[in-house]
């Protein structure tokens, strides 16, 4: 299992296929200047699964990182698609890759976090990239500030193509910033190897949200995180990652969150009084986008947590308007939006 010892360059890779040029194709970062032996490891577990139009473009930004102590990891889900084509082609830079199936994403996490050796490791998925240096920074970060056991930096939203959308927010890491959505996503995140031999792994009965459980748990548990605007990572935006049924998952799985946070009697009256209001948003929410099984079956867990009376006038009158059905709610909304536009 190859350790990359040595900072790796373009003339070492592959060339990039026709067309691609820029940043990770054909540009190379100015690296900081660490002493070698103080350089930490890092590994990075790459979970894919037919990704192949984009995962090379995740394969080349760590290894151009040219970071001098890297142990890359890929685990596939048996993919049908050019993925293990793209794989074999990086293979001697590759410490580990298997293909396999297996029981999704969060299990494909374990399994690589499992087998990382490194001081610090990180995830970034088959379809998004690390921007130049991220990795000299969290080795950075970590050196000069060794209590620390989580870093993180910042995102980018990106098209199909790589280009910037806008920036996600990153917010400050506290329990109240990780509901009702995630203030840190793991696109930007180094773990230390603590947090593994405490023996906190990925959810894997999650299928979204396991990023933001997996770190919000940490925050809950009194892991200690450092923020470095300096690492950046791409978040890409395409048709199979932003699909209705993913947003489904991310809705309920999200409303599941919230809930555990409000159950949470260790937690203080703010934080709880933030998990209810955000359970009432995603709610209301559902509604809005007319996921109205999933609206239904949130407003009979909100009657569970704070009874009937709990319920506001708008909530019943949409709980009762919801039975009308999709087709007829998404009519009455092209109707709405037809005069408003007059």
């Amino acid at each position: 299992m190859p350790i990359c010892s040595s900072r790796i360059t373009l003339k070492d890779l592959p060339p990039p296929p026709p067309g691609k040029s820029g940043w990770p194709w054909t540009e190379q970062p100015q690296l900081l200047d660490i002493d070698k032996e103080d350089w930490p490891q890092i590994s990075i577990v790459t979970p894919s699964y037919n990704q192949g139009q984009f995962i090379e473009a995740t394969i080349r930004s760590v290894l151009l990182q040219g970071y001098p102590n890297l142990e890359f990891i890929i685990i596939d889900g048996g993919s049908t698609d050019n993925t293990l084509e793209i794989i074999k082609k990086y293979e001697p830079w590759i410490a580990v890759w298997v293909s396999e199936r297996d029981r999704g994403q969060s299990d494909a996490l374990n399994k690589g976090f499992k087998k990382a050796t490194g001081k610090l490791i990180g995830w970034q998925n088959s379809d998004d990239i690390y921007n130049p240096n991220a990795f000299n920074y969290a080795a950075q970060t970590l050196l000069e500030n060794p209590e620390t056991d989580v870093v993180y930096g910042n995102i980018n939203f990106v098209d199909e193509s790589g280009e910037i959308i806008e920036p996600y927010p990153i917010t400050e890491a506290k329990i109240e910033n990780m509901i009702p959505y995630s203030g840190i996503c793991n696109h930007s995140v180094f773990y230390t190897d603590k947090i593994f031999k405490d023996n906190n792994y990925i959810n894997d009965s999650l299928r979204h949200c396991m990023d933001q459980e997996f770190i919000l748990r940490l925050i809950i548990e009194g892991y200690q995180f450092s923020y470095q605007p300096n690492i950046v990572a791409n978040w890409r935006i395409h048709d199979d990652a932003k699909s209705a049924q993913q947003m489904l998952i991310w809705a309920e799985e999200a409303f599941q969150l919230c809930e555990q946070v409000y159950c949470n009697t260790n937690l203080n009256s703010e934080i709880k009084t933030k998990a209810k209001a955000s359970l009432y948003g995603l709610c209301l929410d559902n509604f809005g986008k007319l996921r109205l099984p999933l609206f239904r079956q949130t407003v009979q867990q909100l009657v569970h947590h704070f009874g009937l009376r709990g319920l506001t006038p708008e909530l019943v009158f949409k709980y009762l308007v919801s039975s009308l059905g999709v087709e007829v709610l998404q009519a009455l909304k092209e109707i709405k939006q037809t005069i408003q536009k007059r």
